[in-house]
């Protein structure tokens, strides 16, 4: 096998670290991963960026495609885009240190998420009020703020993406106010900008700063938690050590005032403050994928809203945060007992956004299913014949070592060109056999 990390848009695979153990074929939900010549990993398509594969791997060779923090804003102006999970890393801290601690790493602004996770509660609360009269979307409703969910339902479940709340994620949210109050300052000066997402999953596709890049062009850089997490705490606690105190900047988005924030970083956080109370949470990947079904079975229609998210706890539960989730979830709630829950925008404001279209995304069904949607050509009846004719001739226990995630998933493989019969071991040695 190759030493050179084979990439995809969210994971890499290191084929010198593999040991096709094939953990991570079965816990693909999309099944996406292939292992080809008994050799080597392959990515087929489809990956939802959930990083499933990557806690299934012992071995390290799968890893989430993002940036090292290296030469942070060295040559450019480094703008870290903060969610809340990076606050329940810390057990001792509060929100100010954590945000105070980026900027002694580096970056020239630390944008808190807060005020625009409240922004988006607003703006899905008034969603859900006016479809009561309007019953312009279907029940129930699904929230958009996991992109794995997103990209899940695509891919698995078009069918349900008119359900997909069309309001602004927070993240977005967060991105055009910096784009449009931050940066142009800067832009002005003929400098150029990056913009850093700091996450705790690889729901985000690798980023590389180009160096030679016009100044409004403004490359996009995620950074996993756990990437990140060494040198900052290292500043974190020479900034509790030395009682620091926290110089607040001209922008009030760059501070963090209420618990809400870090009470959406747990499951059921999101709907926690919305105060829907036809709701309903479900964490983990494959609790969502069978309510997942079960909506699209027509069930739960009496539902208005579900926040679904794939990792277990919610966002605490992301495969590149820091920390062991449940030591997060007890950090976010000493972060609760200190600033409670709060508002800090009149809701007249978010009405008035509202009602030009602020909150409006612009990712149709159509856009969705042409980003995401499956592009692998439809099958024929034929097709589909010869798919049930070599499963039968498998033994059905999904082992593995054909290289696909299960038999049937081999079969269409096969009918589809992508491997060859005999790659099932069971059909191979029953050939044998019969040649004897």
């Amino acid at each position: 096998m190759t030493s050179e990390p084979y990439t995809t848009h969210y994971v890499r695979f290191d084929e010198s670290r593999c040991t096709l153990c094939a953990a991570c074929l079965k816990v693909c939900p999309t099944k996406a991963i292939r292992i080809r010549d008994r050799s080597s990993l392959r990515f087929v398509d489809q990956c939802i960026g959930c990083g499933a594969c990557i806690q299934a791997c012992t071995a390290g060779a799968i890893t989430a495609a993002t940036c090292k923090p290296e030469n942070i804003g060295q040559d450019h102006v480094a703008i870290a885009l903060v969610s809340p999970v990076l606050y329940a890393q810390f057990p001792n801290a509060m929100p100010k240190d954590v945000l105070l601690g980026l900027r002694h790493m580096g970056f020239h602004h630390a944008i808190d998420m807060s005020i625009f996770l409240e922004m988006f509660q607003f703006a899905a609360v008034e969603f859900i009020r006016r479809n009561r009269i309007s019953q312009v979307a279907p029940w129930p409703l699904i929230s958009p703020v996991c992109p794995a969910v997103v990209r899940l339902i695509a891919f698995q479940f078009p069918s349900l993406l008119p359900h997909v709340l069309p309001v602004l994620r927070p993240v977005a949210l967060m991105a055009r106010e910096v784009k449009e109050r931050l940066i142009p300052g800067y832009e002005a000066q003929g400098r150029q900008v990056v913009l850093y997402y700091i996450n705790p999953c690889p729901t985000m596709g690798e980023s590389t700063i180009d160096r030679t890049a016009a100044p409004r062009q403004k490359p996009v850089v995620s950074i996993g938690i756990n990437d990140l997490y060494p040198e900052l705490k290292h500043r974190v606690d020479k900034i509790l050590s030395e009682v620091i105190p926290f110089s607040e900047t001209h922008l009030e988005f760059e501070t963090c005032a209420t618990g809400n924030a870090a009470l959406v970083a747990m499951s059921g956080g999101e709907i926690a403050s919305m105060k829907i109370e036809k709701s309903l949470a479900v964490p983990g990947l494959k609790e969502t994928i069978r309510y997942l079904q079960k909506i699209e079975m027509g069930l739960f229609e009496d539902v208005e809203y579900f926040e679904f998210r794939t990792c277990r706890e919610g966002c605490l539960g992301g495969v590149l945060n820091a920390v062991d989730k449940y030591v997060a979830k007890s950090n976010v709630h000493r972060m609760l007992n200190v600033y409670g829950l709060g508002r800090r925008i009149p809701r007249n404001t978010i009405l008035r956004l509202y009602e030009k279209g602020s909150f409006q995304t612009d990712r149709s069904v159509s856009t969705l299913t042409t980003l995401f949607g499956n592009r692998k050509p439809a099958l024929s009846l034929e097709q589909m014949q010869q798919i049930e004719q070599i499963h039968d001739r498998t033994t059905g226990w999904c082992c593995g070592a054909c290289g696909a995630p299960d038999c049937l998933t081999f079969a269409e493989d096969v009918v589809r060109g992508q491997t060859e019969l005999d790659d099932c071991t069971w059909i191979s040695n029953s050939k044998t056999h019969k040649g004897h």
